[in-house]
């Protein structure tokens, strides 16, 4: 708590001496009220001459003896801005939160002329301009990122952001325009740069992967050299930047075509459970995608492989039996005849897997002889694959056991049975039993009364 005391009482104490401060600079002064003779723009002349202000409709407020046109907060309206966010930045609490430190310390900051300069950033922006169009796309970089901190929360800044970017992206400096795209996006959602934007992210995504399968290295085997790729796991970042499409963008032209690359580079790098889940997502967001055909496939390729025997779970199976079926139904016309006599024998080999699974636990209770369970699985072989090897093996011997008893004897019931029986087994059995003729049911819609056995709904009541 005295560290506190003694942090606000020195920030104090700076602001206080800061009128001197700015002179022993030769900085301007800060200004705490209206001043006529402060720059253009800045708050002390917006608020010497707000009242005296001029609005002209869809110019701006027009002041006497000032060229140009400003916006309600006294800010220039450059041909370059169509609007300006007023984006009040939340306090997120911390030493100083509850008493507004960070808009303290902006306002000081314009006070003595550090704040927001929409002249300067836009000279910035157009001596970036006039580098990009030389192709000094690092030298552009520089003065973009200026521009858009000279002006934030303005069109200006998003312009700059994207054009940062760009920069990189043709300077080959493709992990600082992956991040500078993202932080764009992350910044204005509805971007009008957004299509641009994916698109870069897009073919970044796509370099990155075809490098990896070029020239592979493991993911933490650090890149000091080749600026065309992250420090990191190359092909990671360019999983990321499809992720990215899809979030960002999900109704984007290019949403699908980032789930489908991802499916496809995890399914050539054996990571099947991965790529299974794409491919599903894109079946299931995606219907009109063009990609469903491939989807289908290469999703029942994925469910194939994940399937580890007939001892573990048998939902890949199942799964890839529904997608046989879609398939034959969907894509009839578009499958070529090889393809078609593949997806009959992929069809033909699960059920034979699935019979093999189904008459495996059979065997296992039979063995035990707990028949009736035996029984049941032998059924569900005749009943759901008929035309297997096993469904015959299944009918024989479903026929050897019908006079078996569904559960097997205990070896200690006689030892059982001399036990006494416990006292609330015994009140139980003394409880008599209403005898079937007397149970009535009333009627309570006084209606007529229902027949012996049945309920009030045509139901048969049983005991």
């Amino acid at each position: 708590m005295l560290c506190t005391h003694r942090l606000f009482s020195a920030i104090c104490t700076a602001a206080l001496a800061l009128p001197l401060g700015c002179a022993s600079l030769h900085l301007p002064s800060p200004s705490w009220s209206g001043d006529k003779q402060a720059p253009p723009g800045t708050k002390p002349w917006w608020k010497a001459n707000e009242k005296t202000a001029v609005f002209d409709p869809g110019k701006g407020f027009r002041v006497d003896g000032t060229p140009g046109y400003f916006d309600q907060q006294g800010r220039p309206v450059n041909a370059r801005v169509a609007k300006v966010v007023d984006k009040q930045e939340k306090d997120h609490g911390g030493l100083l939160g509850d008493v507004g430190f960070k808009e303290k310390v902006s306002g000081l900051k314009e006070s003595v002329g550090l704040g927001p300069n929409q002249q300067q950033a836009q000279a910035e922006f157009d001596e970036a301009e006039k580098l990009f169009r030389g192709e000094k796309y690092n030298q552009a970089a520089t003065y973009y990122k200026k521009a858009a901190a000279g002006w934030p929360d303005s069109q200006l800044e998003q312009d700059a952001m994207f054009m940062l970017a760009e920069s990189y992206f043709f300077a080959n400096r493709y992990s600082k325009a992956s991040n500078a795209y993202e932080a764009l996006i992350r910044k204005y959602a509805n971007s009008q740069h957004m299509d641009k934007c994916v698109t870069r992210q897009f073919a970044i995504a796509r370099y990155w992967e075809q490098i990896s399968q070029y020239s592979p290295h493991w993911a933490m085997t650090p890149n000091f050299f080749d600026k065309t790729r992250p420090l990191f796991d190359t092909v990671g970042r360019a999983m990321k930047n499809y992720d990215n499409i899809r979030v960002d963008d999900p109704t984007g032209p290019l949403a699908d075509d980032a789930i489908m690359a991802m499916g496809n580079s995890y399914f050539v790098r054996g990571r099947y459970y991965d790529s299974d889940e794409q491919y599903e997502l894109l079946r299931k967001e995606y219907p009109r995608s063009d990609h469903q055909f491939e989807a289908h496939i290469l999703g029942l390729q994925s469910k194939l492989r994940k399937y580890q025997g007939s001892s573990y779970d048998d939902t890949p199976l199942r799964e890839a039996k529904l997608l046989t079926k879609q398939l034959k139904i969907q894509f009839a016309g578009k499958m070529k005849p090889d393809q078609r006599e593949e997806i009959v024998e992929i069809e033909a080999k699960l059920n034979k897997e699935l019979a093999n699974r189904e008459f495996l636990m059979a065997k296992h209770y039979d063995d035990v002889k707990e028949y009736g369970s035996a029984k049941f699985y032998y059924a569900q072989v005749l009943k759901d694959y008929p035309q297997t090897p096993l469904a015959e093996q299944s009918r024989t011997r479903l026929a050897a056991m019908g006079a078996l008893p569904d559960r097997p004897k205990s070896s200690i019931e006689p030892i059982l049975n001399l036990l006494p029986e416990s006292a609330e087994r015994r009140a139980i059995a003394q409880v008599p039993r209403v005898p079937e003729s007397d149970i009535r049911i009333a009627d309570p819609t006084g209606g007529e009364k229902p027949k012996q056995g049945e309920g009030a709904d045509g139901s048969t009541i049983r005991r």
